[in-house]
């Protein structure tokens, strides 16, 4: 999933405003538990390796249990120091978005809740959780009755297929949402929406009596029904489409409206009068107002926070935790800080066809981890070292030996790195990359790793940009550069493997940046075409080799750190649970005291 939310540093000093994840693009649940999931764990030590489950509920009814000692009303802040591109669900693609419009506007076909940490799919709009037909290549889900906008409007069965449409005007509302449908259903590669084909007959999604969706696909996908619980599965009613217009004032179905939306700045949410609550098994609304803050600064809203002042003692902070307030978070202060897993990992690209791999072992032996992150500032509370390509939690996540030249920690070794690179005879060889120029963190981060790569016998070419034009430079595949392109972190869509291998490896993102090293080998599509049609739980362990398998033979990137899920909170804010789908807290369980 498309990552905006989270922004500590990583090793290779880069600012992570948005990468293309969830980059994923995004990881992306919707709900929580009503039992504080993910207690506070303030611990620098927390574990990153409690791996999800292919665990499913189509049976959990609403309403959801009641949070122990919770009341209503009261407005709670969201503070947010990032600016997703839009809130409108058929582009919703980032992590911070995709939770917030999940937990709080749109509900969609399934979502998760969290039980002792993990995620569980179970039915939100639909009845169930889908039924695949006996070949796979189709899957129903029958709707819920009685279902209404926040307008008190009826919910129509033809409004989820028109809302699934308009995921595909990737021209307008859909320009930074997923690509999934499109590879997945029928039509998917050849329709452009409603608004570019308005007679067009779309068969990725047909309607079956009243209350019925079936989507006809174009390959078995056991894992449909996790994507079924993105926004773009929500009902938009073709009537009340405003276009561009329609994320300031859209038809919501979750617990909360919208008030308005100064994009790029505050979106103001109260409780939606329409909602049945008897109809949704997790989510709560106990609130009566909520305002989300984009853009801001997350060391002073941290501090603000930390010190309870005014608003800041009913705020959530959902930023990394800034290094200078760490000694705070795990002293005086541990009951205003949460920490746990998450869905996200950051990683160092290196491009597969203009860096050969015996030079991106050598790059792998040369990288000064750990000067990078003292150079930086970066807290140990935000991440811990990776050596995997995909992140602890995910099913079937399995640690192997971290390999000589991806340890994800450690001062490097240039003499070995040098070694290498003398017996190829490319000593000298030039590695060049961007860096954010203007940001001082980014500028000593990439201090400390050119001494370490020249130290290695590597020469240089470090380019400075600034970091408004960050996402576009690195994204752009055609770029001048070798390194450090392409999506510099990925946080999983959903907890299985094909959300996150065939995504950053099948070569299919090279376009949009949303890749790892450019790298794209059709023994490994083959592979990952195999291990996606299995069911969830027979290919977890197949995914787990599949990661070895890249990690040894191809190395298209170095994992860099596992991110931690963090959140920091006023005195006011009650039971702050983490979630590791959504990587923030479980926003709709959350309540304040005044």
């Amino acid at each position: 999933m498309r990552w905006t939310k989270l922004v500590a540093l990583s090793a290779a000093g880069v600012t992570a405003v948005s990468l293309a994840a969830c980059s994923s693009g995004g990881p992306s649940g919707s709900g929580g538990s009503g039992s504080g999931s993910g207690s506070n764990n303030n611990s620098a030590a927390a574990q990153q390796t409690d791996a999800a489950q292919a665990v499913t509920n189509p049976n959990l009814k609403g309403p959801a249990p009641a949070v122990a000692g919770a009341k209503k009303g009261g407005t709670l802040y969201i503070d947010d120091s990032s600016n997703p591109p839009t809130m409108d669900p058929a582009g919703i693609y980032y992590v911070d978005s995709n939770a917030f419009a999940t937990q709080y506007m749109y509900r969609t076909l399934t979502q998760y809740q969290i039980v002792k940490g993990k995620p569980v799919l179970v039915p939100d709009l639909a009845e169930n959780v889908g039924v695949p037909s006996a070949d796979g290549l189709t899957w129903k889900f029958k709707i819920k009755p009685g279902l209404k906008y926040s307008d008190g409007s009826p919910v129509k069965i033809e409004d989820f297929v028109y809302g699934m449409e308009r995921s595909f005007a990737k021209e307008s509302v859909a320009l930074n949402g997923t690509d999934y449908q499109r590879q997945y259903l029928v039509d998917g590669k050849t329709y452009l929406g409603p608004y570019k084909q308005p007679n067009a007959n779309f068969k990725g999604v047909t309607t079956e009596g009243g209350d019925t969706l079936v989507f006809h696909l174009v390959t078995k996908v056991p894992s449909f029904n996790y994507f079924a619980s993105f926004p773009e599965f929500t009902p938009v009613p073709k009537a009340k489409d405003t276009k561009g217009d329609y994320q300031k004032h859209p038809l919501t179905t979750g617990p909360y409206k919208v008030d308005s939306y100064n994009i790029g700045s505050k979106l103001l949410l109260s409780r939606n009068a329409n909602w049945d609550a008897s109809s949704d098994p997790v989510r709560h609304a106990y609130p009566d107002k909520i305002q989300i803050n984009l853009a801001i600064t997350d060391l002073a809203s941290q501090q603000r926070v930390l010190a309870n002042s005014g608003a800041g003692a009913n705020t959530v902070n959902i930023g990394a935790i800034d290094a200078s307030l760490a000694s705070k978070v795990t002293g005086a202060q541990k009951n205003q800080f949460a920490i746990g897993p998450s869905s996200c990992e950051y990683y160092v690209n290196m491009n597969v066809n203009k860096i050969p791999l015996n030079i991106r072992k050598a790059i792998g032996y040369a990288y000064p981890w750990d000067q990078i992150r003292k150079a930086s500032g970066l807290s140990t509370l935000n991440y811990q070292p990776a050596t995997t390509y995909a992140a602890p939690s995910l099913q079937g996540y399995k640690k192997y030996p971290a390999l000589p030249y991806a340890t994800g920690q450690g001062t490097g070794d240039p003499a070995k790195a040098k070694a290498i690179l003398q017996a190829a005879n490319k000593l000298g060889f030039e590695l060049s990359y961007y860096y954010t120029g203007d940001n001082p963190q980014s500028v000593a981060a990439n201090t400390a790793r050119k001494a370490g790569l020249v130290a290695a016998g590597f020469k240089v070419k470090d380019i400075p940009i600034p970091k408004a034009e960050r996402t576009k430079k690195i994204a752009d595949p055609k770029a001048p550069v070798n390194m450090l392109q392409g999506t510099p972190g990925w946080c999983y869509d959903w907890p299985t493997g094909d959300s996150v291998y065939p995504v950053l490896f099948s070569g299919e993102g090279i376009p949009d940046g949303t890749t790892v090293g450019q790298f794209k080998n059709a023994a490994v599509n083959a592979e990952m075409d195999k291990i996606g049609k299995m069911d969830p739980t027979k290919a977890a362990p197949e995914w787990a080799k599949l990661d070895q398998e890249i990690m040894t033979k191809y190395v298209p990137g170095l994992p860099d750190n596992y991110s931690m899920n963090t959140a920091t909170f006023g005195k006011n804010v009650k039971n702050v649970g983490l979630n590791p789908i959504i990587s923030m807290p479980s926003l709709s369980q959350l309540w304040v005291s005044n």
